[in-house]
Formats: C-alpha cells, sequence, structure tokens
C-alpha cells in the first residue's frame, strides 16, 4: 500500500509540476499575440468549465470501471493539449480547444488520484496520506513555474513541449507502476447516489464549504498581484518569490503537519487555518511592504493547506466504496465552479476599490467557517 502511495505521489508532482510550468507563459503569450487581455481570462475559465463539467462523468465511470483506466486517459489527453497547445500557440481558437481538452483530462485525473488514495487507506490514516499528496502538489507548485519562466526566455513553446513530455513520462510511469485500486463489484453498477443527493446529507455542508474556500482562494489569487501593484509596485519576480515561499510553506504543512494527524483531530486544524486566512484578508488591504506581503501570503496559502487537504480528507471519509469516485467527482466539480467565479467576483469588486475583494474574502471565508462548523455540530448528532 505504501509503495502506491508513493508512486501515487510522484504521479501528482509530475502532473502539477507539468502543469505549473506554463503559468508564466501565458501572460506572455496574450502580449506577443496582441490580443484583450480578457482572453488571459478566458484561457483560465474554459479549462475550469471544462472540469466542472467532465469531472461527475469520470468518477461514475471510475466507480463502475475501476481508476486505472480513467488516470491513463487522464495523463494521455493532459499530454495531447499541452501538445496542441505548443504546436499551435499563434492560433487563438486552437488554444481553446486545447484548454477545453485539458481541463476535462483534469477533472479524470483528480477523481482517479483522489479515489486510489481513499482505497488505499482506512478511514483512521486517510488524513496522513491525503497530506503526503498534498505535498507531492505543492512541490510541483513550487518548482514548475520556475522552470517554465527559463524555457520562455528560449521560446514560449518550449515549456508546452516540455510540459507535455513530462506528463507522457508520467503516463508511462503509471502504465508499468500503477495498479488498479479497487475492484466494481455488483454494487458499483448500481446507482448508489446521485451527485444531487449529497446534499441532503452532512457532507453536503463540507461540499458548499470546499466551493466556497476555492471561490474565495482563486479571486485572491488572481486580484493579489493587482493589489501589490497598486500599493508597492510589486514586480513579477518578486510576486513568484512570493509564491514561492508560500508554497514552501504550504507543502510543509502537509507533509508535516496533517501527514502526522489522527483520526478526529481535523476539526481544531480545519478552524486554525480558517482563522489565518481571515487575519490575512483583513490585513491585505493595508498592504505596505514587500515583507508585509509575504507574511500575508504565507498565512494564506498556510490556512489553506490545512483546509483544504483536510476538507478532502473528510469528505472521503462520508462515502462508500463503491461511490468512491463520485464523491470525490463533485468535490472537483465545485472547486472548478469556485474557480469560474471566483476571478470574476474579486476582479470586479477590485474594479470598484482595492481592496474591497479582499475585505469580501475574509466575509467569505467566516461563511465558510460557518459551514465547517455545522457540518461537524451535526455529524456530533449523528454519531
Amino acid at each position: 500500500m505504501k509503495k502506491m502511495i508513493l508512486f501515487i505521489m510522484i504521479i501528482q508532482f509530475l502532473i502539477y509540476f507539468g502543469f505549473s510550468m506554463v503559468i508564466p507563459v501565458i501572460p506572455e503569450l496574450v502580449d506577443t499575440l496582441e490580443v484583450s487581455t480578457l482572453h488571459m481570462g478566458g484561457l483560465l475559465a474554459v479549462y475550469s468549465i471544462a472540469s466542472f463539467i467532465s469531472a461527475p462523468f469520470f468518477g461514475r465511470l471510475s466507480d463502475r470501471h475501476g481508476r486505472r483506466a480513467i488516470l491513463l486517459y487522464g495523463l494521455l489527453a493532459f499530454s495531447f493539449s499541452f501538445l496542441l497547445f505548443g504546436m499551435f500557440i499563434d492560433v487563438l481558437w486552437i488554444l481553446y480547444i486545447s484548454r477545453v481538452i485539458g481541463g476535462a483530462a483534469s477533472g479524470a485525473l483528480y477523481t482517479a488520484t483522489t479515489s486510489m488514495v481513499a482505497d488505499l487507506t482506512t478511514r483512521e490514516e486517510r488524513t496522513r496520506f491525503m497530506g503526503l499528496i498534498g505535498m507531492s502538489i505543492g512541490l510541483g507548485f513550487i518548482f514548475g513555474p520556475g522552470v517554465g519562466g527559463l524555457l520562455a526566455e528560449i521560446s514560449l513553446s518550449l515549456a508546452y513541449y516540455m510540459t507535455a513530455a513530462v506528463i507522457i513520462g508520467a503516463l508511462l510511469f503509471s502504465m508499468f507502476k500503477i495498479e488498479e485500486t479497487y475492484q466494481p463489484g455488483a454494487s458499483s453498477r448500481e446507482e448508489i447516489t446521485v451527485a444531487s443527493e449529497y446534499f441532503l446529507k452532512p457532507v453536503g455542508i463540507l461540499l458548499i464549504s470546499t466551493f466556497f474556500i476555492m471561490f474565495t482562494m482563486s479571486g485572491m489569487e488572481s486580484t493579489f498581484q493587482l493589489l501589490g501593484i497598486d500599493r508597492i509596485n510589486i514586480t513579477p519576480a518578486e510576486m513568484g518569490l512570493l509564491f514561492v515561499i508560500g508554497g514552501i510553506f504550504n507543502a510543509g504543512i502537509q507533509g508535516g503537519v496533517i501527514s502526522r494527524l489522527k483520526d478526529g483531530q481535523e476539526y481544531p486544524m480545519m478552524l486554525l487555518g480558517q482563522v489565518m486566512t481571515i487575519i490575512a484578508f483583513v490585513l491585505l488591504p493595508f498592504m505596505s511592504s514587500l515583507l508585509f506581503a509575504g507574511f500575508c501570503i504565507v498565512l494564506l496559502m498556510t490556512g489553506n493547506a490545512l483546509v483544504k487537504t483536510l476538507l478532502t480528507s473528510q469528505i472521503t471519509k462520508e462515502a462508500r466504496r463503491a461511490e468512491m469516485g463520485r464523491i470525490t467527482a463533485t468535490t472537483y466539480s465545485l472547486d472548478s465552479l469556485g474557480r469560474i467565479f471566483g476571478p470574476l467576483a474579486f476582479n470586479i469588486l477590485f474594479l470598484m476599490t482595492p481592496g474591497l475583494p479582499f475585505w469580501f474574502g475574509a466575509i467569505t471565508t467566516v461563511l465558510s467557517t460557518y459551514f465547517i462548523f455545522q457540518y461537524f455540530r451535526k455529524r456530533r448528532k449523528v454519531v
């Protein structure tokens, strides 16, 4: 089991290392093509929309036919999307098609890998291993943008070709090292639960919290640099440094704190993460220096690491084995929905007053904290 978890960690690192390599490239690409900056938001939005639509479909498939096939398909389609993007980097409409393919593939990848970890672990050790998976993702995000930025100095297409190569490497690795973790039985072919029924149970409160947390964090990510430019004239290099530092704290929390938590210790740590996030949002409108901005981003990314991973772990504990794919897919769909609407709402508020989206972020974090509190209160009553 531990060997399989290690393999899944390697896969997750490669996926997010490859994905984040292209983050520094998209703004430069929009400038090179001499198109409206709205297309930067558009290329990000269609990816999330495709993820939102595809995840439930792949969740049902994984519960009926197993996880491995979904993982392999996702890696193949994901690598193809980056290859297509690199080959036609000067053709805008093909770039949109590439992002749709990539978004759909990400829905398959999240559903397969998260369900695999849930299949391999007991309730008592779920949080620990979800933390290690989160650490792998965090490390991918730390190293990917730096490598992508260096490759972009040579050619904008090169980062996409290299990403495709990394994902193909992950595909080959999976073909030889990743085994099936779930054997569908007769019960898995029955419609045990439809996604809407989750919202009638206590776990539905956590699913709603997932949407609000991603809505808030994706909105922050889309406006943090804008606030930094307005307040302290922050440069792209300084911004990249701040997110690398935040990513290091994120990975450290995942691997050093969350992986050591025992079953039943999630609630106080989730509350701690939410409090850290609220403090950061309240402080951000008063940004006065790079050090101040760094302090806020560390609070935000550390708080989010605590809450997001523990939410995912707790949600998987609510599902039966035969519906694990569906509940993880529902979680990812709500993540994607948050990524669609968060940047839109925060950027509209930023146009009104630069500090306004961050006050709004504090309020939505309080709201998601209330939902988390209600879940654990109802869960205690059920028990």
